[in-house]
Formats: structure tokens, sequence, C-alpha cells
């Protein structure tokens, strides 16, 4: 028999095109004093979405997304055809 599975799981796909409309950021404290931040953002009709936690986690959340813009326009770049070029 198996266990079940006590952490909770989620998993969330979030897209987001260009020129996504962003809101002013918000801050708060816990109840227990520890800083939180949060960012929301509208990509038209009703749909929105916020992403929140302690800035530490928001900082490395966004290296992350840079490293990986950056590494999917190098990637483009190298799978661009050169044009007028004999093989």
């Amino acid at each position: 028999m198996m266990h079940p599975d006590r952490m909770p799981s989620l998993s969330v796909s979030i897209i987001v095109p260009a020129g996504a409309a962003y809101d002013h950021p918000y801050r708060w404290r816990t109840d227990l004093g520890a800083l939180r931040a949060s960012v929301q953002f509208r990509v038209g009709g009703y749909s929105y979405t916020a992403i929140q936690g302690p800035p530490t986690a928001l900082r490395e959340l966004a290296a992350t997304l840079t490293a990986a813009a950056d590494e999917a326009e190098e990637a483009a770049a190298e799978a661009e055809p050169v044009v007028g070029v004999a093989s």
C-alpha cells in the first residue's frame, strides 16, 4: 500500500506576453515581522496573477528569469540560418 504524499503539490504555468501591465509592487510585514513583497500583472480581460514572497526569493526568481531569457535569445541566434552564404 502506498502512503499518501504529505507534501501538497501544485504546478503552475504563467504565460506572460510582452507588454503585460504590471501594477506597482506591494510590500508588507507578516504577523511575525518578516518582510514580504508582491508584483501583480494583468494580461488582458480579467486575467491577472501575483507573485509574492520574501525579497530574497523574488530576487532569485528575477535572476533565474533573466538567465532563461538570455539563454533563449542565445539559442535562437545560434539557430538562425545565415543568408547568402554558400555551403
